[in-house]
């Protein structure tokens, strides 16, 4: 074996079931992290572009528009999700023809929702608009924006639903590599068209979108690799199966759409108390708040082909281990985001933000002394939802996911406002994952490895 080939192929020394596992949690986690902070890397120099060279409004339409993007992906990540931990538990039991049989309905189906979810996007484009409540000052920057991402949205989908694939058969550094490909893709395009050509939103949104056929291309080489295990194939086995696989993913759908849902929300709230400012103001604390939970999505990534290839193994000890490893980490990486945010919150409010912008800037700065506690819960909440995934208990892992993304930070925003005012608003997500974590640890300590999972036949 080459060099080169070393990098990608996971081979007997990290694999899930036999290596080492703090060894084999890094060879997995380092990739995904990576992969998933090129992608963060990329959003927020969106957002340092847009705020610095378009304004604090355009990044208010950003935010106003991300809800329909989340409920877009809510149903791409379920099935990505889904079918690439059941691929990893055929995988772990040596049944390849099974593992590629999954992997090629996923993809198509897939692909498929996401045609379909678009192209209606785009012909109720002004309605959807509308009912994310978007006022007229900051309405046709919505729409300018949100046309260019539909168009180019099954690209995305393929793209994404390859990357869980390409971790779940032992390729986590090409994973990354396209995701970073994406990222720089990104970044250089967002200097030509914003920058030089003075497109303002479009250009990014046109930036974002180009910059998803890098990733697309770069993946889609995985299945030209000699070591490639999935194969895609006419559609062999019952298209229900893609139900179970959905079944088990529905934590990822119900967290992605609750973050929707809390965004508009929250949108809502803060147009209402405090104007576009307010919303703008929101917008860089999302993007501040990207850089936690893009690593805490990394760690979780990486624990669901390691936990579900043991799963087929029928190791629990092992699993055991992955997940204290997945938590510490996580833990780790919270503490030293929220101690960046509470000792440099006027600096890092800056990157997004012309020196003209003190209104917008105040209330983020606001927003940060309440906020930032949010990221030493988040991360482990994450994490405990994906372990659950990776077992193929849906149910507690919904809960999870249902609890820290929508029931309990909607419940906060309902009555927090009520009692303290603005202040309440800013903990109603802090409050949120407190409170979820404890329920969490209740359900990982009745929930046992390998004990009532769901057979993959």
């Amino acid at each position: 074996m080459n060099h080169s080939e070393s990098n990608d192929v996971v081979d007997t020394r990290y694999d899930p079931a036999e290596g080492p596992v703090v060894a084999t949690f890094i060879r997995y986690a380092v990739p995904s992290v990576l992969g998933m902070l090129a992608v963060t890397s990329a959003g927020i120099i969106d957002g340092v572009f847009i705020g610095n060279f378009v304004g604090s409004s355009a990044l208010a339409a950003v935010n106003l528009a991300q809800p329909a993007w989340a409920a877009f992906a809510a149903i791409v990540f379920m099935l990505a999700v889904g079918g690439s931990v059941m691929c990893g538990r055929f995988l772990g039991q040596g049944d390849h023809a099974a593992a590629s049989s999954i992997f090629t309905r996923t993809l198509v189906a897939a692909v498929a929702v996401g045609i379909a979810i678009a192209g209606s996007g785009l012909v109720f484009l002004e309605d959807l608009v509308r009912l994310l409540g978007a006022t007229q000052e900051v309405k046709p920057l919505v729409i300018a924006y949100m046309r260019v991402v539909l168009i180019f949205a099954p690209v995305f989908v393929a793209a994404l639903t390859m990357d869980y694939f390409v971790r779940a058969d032992g390729r986590p550094v090409l994973a990354a590599v396209g995701l970073v490909a994406f990222a720089g893709t990104n970044i250089a395009l967002n200097t030509l068209f914003v920058v030089y050509l003075d497109w303002g939103i479009v250009g990014a949104a046109w930036a974002s979108a180009l910059a998803e056929f890098a990733i697309f291309v770069i993946l889609l080489t995985h299945w030209f690799h000699p070591k490639c295990s999935l194969k895609l194939m006419l559609a062999t086995g019952r298209w229900r199966d893609l139900l179970d696989a959905a079944w088990n993913g529905f934590s990822e759908f119900i967290n992605e759409l609750s973050v929707g849902l809390i965004v508009l929300f929250f949108n809502w709230v803060m147009i209402t108390r405090q104007g576009v400012e307010g919303v703008a103001a929101y917008t860089i604390i999302t993007y501040l708040m990207m850089i936690g939970l893009e690593v805490s999505y990394g760690v979780s990534e990486s624990l669901q082909p390691t936990v579900s290839r043991n799963l087929g193994a029928g190791k629990p000890e092992r699993i055991r281990k992955f997940l204290l490893t997945a938590v510490c980490t996580v833990f780790f990486v919270g503490l030293l985001v929220s101690t960046l945010l509470v000792a440099l919150p006027q600096q890092m409010i800056g990157l997004f933000l012309r020196s003209d912008e003190q209104a917008t800037a105040v209330i983020a700065l606001i927003f940060i002394s309440y906020f930032w506690p949010t990221f030493l819960l988040n991360g482990t909440n994450i994490t405990l939802a994906s372990y659950f995934t990776a077992l193929h208990r849906p149910v507690p892992s919904a809960i999870i996911a249902v609890s820290r993304s929508l029931v309990l930070p909607g419940l906060g925003l309902l009555l927090l406002p009520l009692w303290f005012g603005d202040p309440g608003v800013y903990l109603a997500i802090p409050i949120a994952e407190l409170l979820t974590l404890i329920v969490a640890v209740i359900l990982v300590l009745r929930v046992k490895p390998l004990t009532g999972a769901v057979p993959v036949k």
